[in-house]
């Protein structure tokens, strides 16, 4: 096969709707320069989808606001953008959308070759908003495989755990889809994305009863070098059963049940949150009423869960086991130190390493 049979510039265009707004902002009914026209293609083909619908909601942000004022979208000066994010600081938006849409407004000013929309003011109001504003960014909880241990290594599981959830999980075909996906995507730390696109071909199994996970694309791996994730042998069971079950030997992996099943042929994204919150709280449900847990934490912690709460208990519990911060971003395919260090400081104190040299270091 040829490099540009390879290569499909229909599949690569997610961005089209943008670039239509962008130029229409910038340029009005007004034929663009050929060479920002190009620059504006070539960006958006290679941004990433989340990327492009970030810039998007706040290209639109910004032209409802100076449509409110009868100015147009682009170009902003500082003093528009200004006002901007002063008039959203007011309305309660958080500090870190108002930094990403001055971001957005500052990427998109560069691409088009506009003066930048940003000068020492606008500088200055963003740092008062960030301190004025003290709420912290929101994070989903961790699902940890033992639950708020003392010692990861040695303790039973808590009464609240992962362990605990997957064995409450009735022998339906659901229920054992569920297992599955839940074990699996604790264990390779997997966003929704991936976890939805898992293929039969994707999963080595291993002599020690174990697997080596293929991910082909992440947020993180946008040109889809892929990278590999270690599964434990208690989720190459749980996998086994449901592929026997569902008489799966080919394609995707997790699927909906329904005959109504997606064009892409796999479990829809949106729907690993919605599963694993139902699938918990009729676990903390069954815990409240045997009285291991206070009814009123229930909705607590539900509403506190969604699909990525599989990735932050994973990295919760590696650093609750003292693995080192290189080896964890590696095993859960890591750009960056910040995000995993975040999560690392939301682990109860008594249950984080330093707590247990410390009860050694303490005796």
């Amino acid at each position: 096969m040829s490099d540009i049979a390879l290569y499909d510039p229909i599949s690569a265009d997610a961005g089209f709707e943008l670039r239509s707004s962008l130029l229409r902002a910038a340029y009005g009914p007004d034929t663009p320069p050929s060479d920002i026209h190009l620059r504006i293609i070539t960006w958006s083909r290679a941004s990433a989808p989340n990327t492009l619908k970030a810039v998007a909601s706040d290209l639109k942000i910004v032209e409802a606001y100076q449509s409110s004022r009868y100015r147009p979208t682009l170009p902003l000066r500082p003093i528009d953008l200004y006002m901007l994010i002063e008039d959203r600081a007011q309305q309660g938006i958080s500090k870190n959308s108002i930094d990403r849409l001055v971001a957005s407004m500052v990427r998109l000013h560069k691409l088009l070759e506009l003066p930048s929309p940003v000068d020492e003011n606008l500088r200055w109001k963003q740092k008062e908003i960030r301190k004025l504003d003290s709420r912290q960014k929101g994070q989903a909880l961790g699902l940890r495989l033992k639950g708020d241990v003392a010692n990861i290594h040695d303790d039973s599981a808590a009464d609240v755990s992962l362990l605990g959830l997957m064995a409450s999980l009735p022998n339906t075909a659901a229920g054992i889809r569920d297992r599955a996906m839940i074990s699996t995507g604790y264990d390779a730390g997997l966003r929704r994305s991936e976890l939805v696109r898992i293929d039969v071909k994707h999963i080595e199994r291993l002599p020690t009863g174990e697997a080596s996970l293929f991910v082909p694309r992440s947020k993180t791996d946008q040109e889809g070098k892929g990278a590999r994730a270690w599964l434990s042998a208690r989720s190459v069971e749980y996998l086994n059963q449901w592929i026997e079950h569902a008489d799966i030997s080919e394609g995707f992996v997790f699927r909906a049940l329904s005959y109504r099943v997606g064009a892409a042929g796999h479990l829809a994204e949106g729907a690993v949150s919605k599963i694993i919150k139902d699938r918990l709280r009729t676990y903390l449900i069954t815990l409240a009423d045997a009285g291991k847990l206070p009814h009123v934490k229930i909705n607590e912690i539900v509403n506190a869960t969604s699909a990525h709460s599989l990735r932050v208990g994973c990295d919760q519990d590696l650093f609750a086991a003292g693995v080192d911060l290189g080896a964890i971003m590696q095993g859960l395919r890591w750009t960056s130190p910040k995000q995993p260090l975040a999560y690392a400081r939301h682990l109860a104190p008594a249950t984080s390493k330093l707590a247990a040299t410390m009860r050694q270091i303490s005796r």
